[in-house]
């Protein structure tokens, strides 16, 4: 009679799985509920605290070949630099401290600078003299020589996160060329948008101007065109200033999903910086956090390297300089590599897609060999 009890019992569970599991043998001490799987898809710290997959990201500043390539790419800008705006160049006075920021925020120049500079208002903070660095031809060199370079690393962030193996230097480029015009357009569309609407805003202005009359004490007719200049202008500047932080993630989008489409990419960077802008700020700081320590040991590393270079011989004055930017190259790597990873911590927490999934071609990356099953 108890052995049928107990077969009833445990038909009842196999038909209805999601009910809760009480165990009638004597060697269970917990009773298995809905509880028990609050934890059933924790399996190691990264569940618990998805960011923690940023530290990964760290990897990207002990590859030679990337730091090599990273540096290269600043030297050519920095001297592009100098040939445009000969008499303020970088290379032309001592390297600030501050440059270790403003270098790479520099680096993510839009078109809107040239007419709004807020990159140069984030990297002139605390200067003592005003610069007029962005006009349309450092900006425009700025895109061309650092775009490839940004998505390149988004790509090795985006992988590093997602737990794979540091991507091929080979692969990744051919992934950037094959993507790159698509990435040119992510960059532009905020701004020419933008624009559209500022015209908009500044013709009407312009309008109300010349009928009121430029002695008129009351602009009548600038009231009037306020119900549309006002909402032009606030999508223009939303569209300027978020584009700061969608442009990256946008480009973060057409680098890692299977389906690159530049448009769906820009509309995922705005979904994520509009609608999650406190999570990404969070994240931000952590990446920042992260990121300043290994950036810290660079920072030591070519002090260090510096006093060898002025102790033994005559100073060498390039050598310095390379010494003194090379923190600022690593920032710069790190900047764009975190982008990735955070687009993916961004893309789990507003969809539930795993951080792992990644578009990867069959010769980028090999599945890892699974457990033998070992039969009993």
């Amino acid at each position: 009679m108890m052995n049928s009890e107990a077969e009833t019992t445990d038909d009842r569970s196999e038909m209805h799985p999601e009910s809760p599991k009480l165990s009638l043998r004597p060697d269970d001490d917990v009773m298995q509920g809905p509880e028990k799987r609050l934890f059933d898809h924790i399996r190691n710290w990264v569940d618990v605290f998805p960011w923690l997959r940023l530290v990964r990201v760290c990897r990207v500043a002990g590859g030679p070949v990337w730091i090599t390539h990273a540096f290269l790419v600043f030297a050519v800008w920095a001297f592009g630099l100098n040939w445009l705006v000969s008499d303020r160049g970088i290379f032309s006075e001592p390297i600030p401290v501050r440059s270790i920021i403003a270098i790479p925020v520099w680096t993510s120049a839009s078109p809107s600078d040239a007419i709004v500079p807020l990159v140069e208002s984030v990297i002139n903070i605390g200067a003592d003299r005003e610069s007029q660095w962005f006009d349309w031809k450092v900006v425009l060199w700025t895109i061309v020589v650092w775009l490839p370079t940004s998505m390149a690393f988004l790509r090795v962030g985006a992988m590093l996160t997602a737990g794979r193996d540091m991507p091929s230097y080979v692969v990744t480029f051919r992934d950037v060329f094959g993507r790159i015009g698509g990435g040119a357009l992510i960059v532009i569309l905020p701004s020419l948008v933008a624009s559209l609407f500022w015209l908009v805003s500044f013709g009407l202005t312009w309008l109300a101007d010349w009928v009121a009359g430029p002695q008129a004490e009351v602009n009548w007719a600038a009231w009037v065109t306020l119900p549309i200049v006002l909402p032009s202008t606030l999508i223009a500047a939303v569209l300027v200033l978020g584009g700061k932080f969608a442009t990256p993630l946008g480009l973060a989008a057409l680098m890692i999903e299977s389906d690159p489409d530049p448009l769906d990419s820009l509309s995922r960077g705005y979904e994520y910086t509009l609608r999650r802008l406190p999570q990404l700020v969070l994240l931000i700081v952590v990446a920042v956090a992260i990121a300043s320590v290994v950036i810290a040991g660079w920072v030591g590393i070519c002090l260090v390297g510096g006093s060898l270079a002025s102790t033994f011989g005559p100073p060498n004055r390039p050598l310095l300089q390379c010494l003194a930017c090379l923190p600022s190259v690593v920032a710069v790597m790190f900047g764009w590599s975190m982008a990735g990873g955070i687009y993916l911590l961004l893309r789990q927490s507003a969809g539930g897609q795993e951080v792992e999934d990644i578009a990867v071609k069959s010769d980028h990356w090999k599945s890892p060999k699974l457990p033998s099953v070992q039969s009993q």
